[in-house]
């Protein structure tokens, strides 16, 4: 797998990822030897990679080995890092959908301030244009959004147009509840 290293000094290079253990990861080269600048012995440096929703980092000390390796011995759990435009959270929640074909009771994947994915939602086509309801347990909020983009397990994204009323303030503020809760450990899977 590739991967950037950055020091903390802003020197960068790319290395792919030749083994993974609890207390190191290490790290191969991918044009010729792998080495730190100036004749360093340690540094500290982080290394990022893609994932399927943005990016994710790992902090820690970059030791040169043998052979042109460097070996880095993290600091920390691994983060995630969403590079959509929205935090999204899994979220089981029921959700009203009217759109061209009629109307459709379903649950949500996950949900964010500008958009929420659904389950079982075949019926509603690319492009289309719908209505919503959305309960957030507390209240229950409305719009208008646009189908964007489908799964092949039959869920459809959409892309909030317009949220009614007080929707915006109280989706952020469940959203904001929901992360603080998985960031306490008390997520025992998607809220709902």
């Amino acid at each position: 797998m590739p991967v950037d290293v950055v020091l903390d000094g802003g020197w960068r290079v790319s290395a792919s990822v030749l083994a993974v253990d609890d207390d190191h990861v290490e790290l191969g080269p991918v044009d010729g030897p792998l080495a730190l600048p100036g004749g360093l012995r340690w540094c500290p440096a982080t290394i990022t990679w893609k994932t399927k929703v943005g990016a994710g980092n790992r902090h820690g000390i970059l030791i040169p080995s043998e052979e042109g390796r460097l070996v880095l011995h993290p600091h920390g759990k691994p983060l995630r890092i969403q590079r959509r435009r929205y935090v999204r959270v899994p979220a089981e929640l029921t959700a009203a959908v009217i759109g061209e074909n009629g109307r459709l009771i379903t649950r949500t994947v996950d949900v964010s301030v500008g958009g929420m994915l659904v389950e079982d939602a075949e019926e509603l086509s690319l492009s289309e244009e719908v209505r919503f309801a959305l309960d957030l347990g507390t209240v229950t909020i409305s719009g208008t959004g646009k189908v964007v983009r489908g799964t092949g397990d039959g869920a459809r994204g959409l892309a909030f147009e317009s949220l009614q009323g007080r929707a915006e303030r109280a989706l952020s503020r469940f959203i904001a509840e929901r992360q603080r809760a998985m960031l306490r450990g008390e997520d025992d899977g998607p809220a709902g």
